[in-house]
């Protein structure tokens, strides 16, 4: 859930569901014969009917379902739940509420054929929910949540590298190839950006000192979070196994006065087995492992 996006700057409010059946291409047409392959692959994501711009709602659904596909391959051996996604200008954000049949409610921001921007957000919130942002309560800021921001935006960087990098690969649609140009155009911007880079002779730890403490309570300081991330995608690559992800909210708290003992819960909730991206994050910090 952020505030903003690269291009738009966003306010993170609740909205009403927009609707909740998938949009179809008219039976018959080619793209209905396209779409029809796509459901019987995976339905798990369904694009609402709504203000999409020029894009078609089956094509977002593609996409995304590609993007969910591609990000279950670091979680072996987990579903993913039913989820909705609605066009809003209030997104991009994941609702607490869920649908009418029990399935998350994703809202998007990202209008038109700019598939780069749908990857970009759809892949933060789709973290959230493999993070079990919903074991929080609700419309309340917990201590240390940024951390979970910080994850989802490392997550959106990840999954737009991959794409841009394998495009002529995951593109749903073989014509979708010419896009490739343009998404690395986004993604070198996304990587580019100056607030994502320490400043000069500044050390991580000396600006984590500095910055760390306005985070614990602030989860949504966005160039913050996103320079912190930059850290964690080099991990999130060297790291295939995402699992110990789905412990971050187990046994949640909101008291956990330090990063390192919220990282410390995380750890022992985590199986040994899945515990390396945990202690790859102390490592990042320079704290200790529990003992």
């Amino acid at each position: 859930m952020r505030k903003a996006t690269l291009l738009t700057s966003i306010v993170l409010t609740l909205v009403g569901f927009h609707g909740t059946g998938a949009a179809e291409p008219k039976s018959g047409s080619p793209q209905a014969n396209d779409f029809t392959r796509e459901k019987k692959a995976s339905m798990l994501i369904r694009v609402a009917p709504g203000d999409w711009g020029n894009a078609n709602p089956a094509e977002i659904e593609a996409l995304l379902n590609s993007v969910g596909n591609e990000m279950l391959k670091h979680f072996p051996g987990q579903r993913l739940p039913p989820i909705i996604v609605s066009p809003s200008r209030n997104g991009p954000l994941v609702m607490y509420q869920k649908g009418p049949s029990n399935e998350y409610q994703v809202l998007l921001a990202a209008r038109d054929a700019h598939w780069a921007e749908y990857v970009y957000e759809f892949s933060h919130e789709l973290l959230h929910i493999l993070a079990g942002y919903d074991l929080r309560a609700p419309a309340r800021t917990a201590r240390n949540q940024w951390f979970e921001e910080m994850l989802c935006e490392a997550a959106s960087l990840y999954m737009l590298k991959r794409y841009a990098l394998s495009w002529d690969v995951l593109a749903p649609r073989p014509e979708w190839k010419s896009y490739m140009a343009e998404l690395q155009r986004f993604t070198n911007r996304a990587f580019s950006e100056k607030h994502r880079r320490l400043p000069v002779n500044v050390t991580f730890e000396d600006w984590f000192r500095e910055n760390g403490q306005s985070l614990a309570t602030r989860p949504y300081l966005r160039e913050k979070n996103e320079l912190v991330a930059m850290m964690f995608v080099p991990l999130l690559e060297q790291i295939q196994d995402w699992r110990a992800i789905g412990y971050l909210n187990l046994d949640n708290r909101e008291g956990d006065p330090t990063l390192q003992d919220y990282l410390a819960r995380w750890y022992r909730k985590t199986p040994p087995a899945q515990r390396q991206l945990v202690e790859s994050a102390f490592g990042i910090f320079h704290f200790n492992l529990p003992a």
